[in-house]
């Protein structure tokens, strides 16, 4: 066996064997099982959260993007999400962690408690989600077919039964562990790759000049509609302080303190891995292979001309972990949306914690098989292709998340108006023929907001119980 494949092949274990030691706790409540018993510490929360979110889109598809689409386009949309971060800590990190439930459909489901919300919240949630790790299985499929020469079929089946696996018997203490691993084997390759190319090339400037100089298109303005990147900015920007698996995050810190620091320490690990992969490696790539067929295939053609088994092998090690810990988060994010919120609000007195582990662990199974067989068609650039599915919980959630714990007027009408407008513009406008892509953020966020307006200007208020739970999250203890 090739030391490619001993690597590789150690570090699934290392995953399936954290999942089987958490599970002597996660199943055992609800709180180990969904939010690590809410005792997270702030450094592993801050890799955990930057591991999460920096998937196989960071590594493969942001390099993938910047390729194809030049640098420019690029800092545009995970410009976004770096903003987005900041956006958390100040605005959802304290009062959400105070809040102390598991999801944040629990906190919609309390601010605006209706039917609508309950039900729509979790669907967005699973629809976006299997879109999403549909995406990330791409990555590992293709990272597992050039870089160790198995079939791409195969590497994909595999790489999902190990994570699939681990999350279904090790809940969030097991991702939260196996993501603190993969979030730093991410950040020692990607920069250490970096580093490398830049000591061959003799300087960060040359390495840089060198790609544009093959490649003038990397440093050009797109030739794209500006809406699509302005889209692409706001749909992170507007997703990172309410996507359910960042929001997870915030309910296992220790403390709102921990919670808020652990964001902004994110940003910075999550800023360092994406601005090294896109100034550095994506310019030595494009000046020394040119004309991929596969944007996406960037990084892996650049680890396998230039280095050698070693690091091969951390490099395919290194984008399975960038794969599995978004996609352990996102996986745990679906089952929470079927199993605590669709079934366990509607179902949970009549069901056992023994019955619910059980809807748990099934969820896991269904929808990363189900994930799993979408993905032998693999999309196309994988980073607009999740984009796209993430931005209907950015225009459907923010609104009723931040004026729900913001703005006093804010009411069950409005809150139910501007999740359904929200969702309702985004999916229409990216469903039309013609449209900008990723533009579609740009519409159904000012309707979302208008729809809250309308709701609080006319609907009756809140009671003032309500309110005064609201008002609780924000006082200082």
């Amino acid at each position: 066996m090739a030391l490619e494949h001993v690597i590789v092949v150690l570090y699934l274990l290392a995953c399936i064997g954290i999942g089987v030691w958490a599970s002597r706790r996660s199943l055992k409540s609800a709180d180990d099982y969904w939010v690590a018993g809410r005792n997270v510490g702030t450094w592993v929360n801050a890799m955990a959260i930057m591991a999460s979110l920096a998937s196989g889109g960071s590594i493969i598809g942001v390099m993938g993007l910047a390729y194809a689409q030049g640098i420019p386009a690029t800092l545009a949309l995970f410009a976004g999400a770096v903003v987005g971060f900041p956006l958390a800590s100040i605005l959802v990190a304290r009062p959400l962690r105070r809040f102390g439930r598991f999801t944040i459909t629990d906190f919609l489901a309390d601010r605006y408690p209706h039917r609508v919300v309950r039900l729509l919240v979790p669907t967005l949630i699973v629809l976006s989600f299997t879109v999403y790790i549909v995406a990330q299985m791409k990555a590992a499929g293709i990272t597992a077919e050039v870089l160790l020469g198995i079939p791409y079929e195969t590497a994909l089946t595999l790489a999902t039964l190990v994570f699939v696996l681990y999350v279904s018997v090790g809940g969030m203490l097991a991702v939260t562990w196996t993501d603190l691993v993969q979030g730093v084997l991410m950040v020692v390759v990607v920069l250490g790759t970096a580093i490398a190319l830049i000591v061959r090339a003799g300087s960060p400037a040359e390495l840089l000049d060198a790609g544009i100089a093959a490649a003038p298109a990397l440093g050009a303005a797109p030739n794209h509609p500006i809406t699509t990147d302005l889209g692409s900015f706001v749909i992170w920007a507007a997703a990172v302080p309410v996507i359910p698996h960042v929001v997870m995050r915030v309910y296992t810190a220790k403390d709102p303190n921990s919670a808020r620091l652990s964001l902004n320490l994110a940003m910075l690990f999550y800023s360092a891995l994406v601005l090294a992969a896109v100034f550095f490696i994506v310019p030595f790539a494009k000046a020394h292979h040119p004309g991929l067929a596969d944007a996406d295939q960037v990084f892996l053609a650049v680890m396998d001309s230039e280095f050698g088994p070693l690091v091969r092998g951390l490099a395919v090690a290194a984008v399975l972990a960038a794969v599995m810990s978004t996609t352990d988060a996102l996986l745990l994010a679906v089952s929470s949306a079927v199993a605590h919120d669709l079934i366990g609000r509607g179902l949970g007195a009549r069901l056992s914690p023994k019955a619910l582990g059980r809807v748990n662990v099934g969820v896991v199974w269904v929808i990363g098989l189900t994930a799993m067989v979408l993905a032998y068609d693999p999309p196309g650039l994988i980073t607009v292709f999740y984009s796209a599915a993430i931005g209907v919980l950015g225009a459907s959630l923010l609104v009723p998340v931040l004026a729900g714990l913001w703005w006093r007027r804010a009411n069950l009408t409005g809150g139910v108006a501007a999740l359904v407008a929200g969702a309702a513009v985004y999916l229409t406008v990216q469903l039309a023929p013609g449209t900008s892509p990723l533009s579609a953020i740009l519409f159904a966020l000012p309707a979302s907001a208008l729809a809250m307006v309308v709701g609080a200007l006319f609907g009756p208020p809140d009671p003032p119980e309500r309110l005064a739970a609201i008002a609780a999250l924000h006082e200082e203890t």
